[in-house]
């Protein structure tokens, strides 16, 4: 683990733990969740038991869906620790607070570069 600018060593140490510990929730939830699918018993119904049967099913997959982009970005984030860049937006180069940090670990943009994301996305309707 390289040096960094922004953060203390210590700050860097919590902060790992915490990206570390989301990493070990995140694959217990795809584990349990493929675990289920896969022993879920799936009776044929009349109609409205096979869409509702669709319906949960798309569900579930948005969720997984859902849980590997996060836990991509927990691993960049786990990579820019170890090169040294973690907590350096990647717009502006500038800091991001250690806070923001506490709360969102896999943030890649300090406050005022998302805030200007954000509100794009807003004007244009899609993410930038």
């Amino acid at each position: 683990m390289k040096g960094n600018k922004c953060l203390t060593a210590e700050q860097i140490q919590e902060l790992k733990k915490i990206l570390e510990e989301r990493r070990r929730e995140v694959l217990e939830d795809i584990k349990r969740g493929l675990e289920e699918t896969a022993h879920a018993e799936r009776e044929v119904g009349d109609i409205v038991d096979m869409s509702t049967d669709e319906i949960l099913r798309t569900f579930e997959m948005r969720i997984r869906d859902r849980e590997a982009k996060y836990l991509k970005k927990i691993e960049k984030a786990l990579r820019k620790i170890e090169e040294g860049t973690y907590g350096i937006c990647e717009k502006c180069g500038a800091c991001i607070k250690y806070e923001r940090l506490k709360l969102r670990p896999v943030a890649e943009l300090c406050i005022k570069c998302k805030l200007e994301q954000e509100k794009l996305e807003r004007k244009f309707g899609e993410e930038q």
